[in-house]
């Protein structure tokens, strides 16, 4: 074998363990070809996580158990809950207020524009809006006011918007720095522990 064969057998020797182990670095650090496989959801306290984008194949499945249906509704609050409930599993982005990604009054001040109700972005500010209600009367399209993570700090620092009223222990749908989009329940949870108001901004 000439010298100049050798050579070539060593470069192409050398290429070929080269690529093998980007291979094996990309495998094992959870790499990949697709940029976009992994999102990172960066909340206001600090809690960064990480999600796959597969969660949002999922998104269609997640909203029908839900009864999402298209069409007309009964009344603005049932539209308000059924479009709110569209945005299931939207990602959480401190200061947002587009289908790009919410934060918690980012989603309610979205959510109410689409119907021709103007609310100011930031939980403390829609504290103030409309007229505040016992959380026994709470209705659906009413606005959930609670505390931030800190519930001994009571003042306002998250909202959502009520799906059923107290005979269902209500439940709301809000936009969480842990899940984005997601539907909660308020009796039997810590969001009990953070209640502060509702507001009814609806007539």
């Amino acid at each position: 074998m000439h010298a100049k064969d050798i050579t070539m057998k060593k470069i192409w020797i050398g290429f070929g363990i080269a690529l093998l182990v980007i291979l094996l670095v990309k495998v094992f650090t959870g790499e990949s070809g697709d940029k976009t496989a992994l999102i990172t959801r960066t909340s206001k306290d600090g809690r960064d996580k990480v999600f796959h984008k597969d969660s949002a194949a999922q998104e269609p499945e997640s909203r029908a158990s839900l009864n999402v249906l298209e069409g007309n509704y009964a009344s603005k609050a049932d539209s308000i809950v059924a479009f709110a409930l569209q945005r299931y599993g939207v990602e959480y982005n401190y200061g947002g207020a587009t289908d790009e990604g919410f934060d918690c009054s980012g989603f309610t001040t979205y959510v109410y524009k689409k119907f021709g109700v103007d609310i100011p972005h930031g939980s403390s500010l829609q504290a103030k809006e409309g007229v505040s209600v016992p959380l026994d009367q709470a209705r659906k399209g009413d606005l959930l006011i609670f505390t931030g993570t800190n519930v001994k700090d009571r003042t306002p620092g998250h909202v959502g918007i009520v799906m059923t009223g107290p005979e269902k222990k209500i439940q709301f749908v809000h936009s969480s720095s842990n899940g984005g989009v997601k539907v909660s329940e308020v009796m039997g949870t810590l969001y009990e522990k953070r209640f502060l108001d509702v507001r009814r901004i609806l007539p």
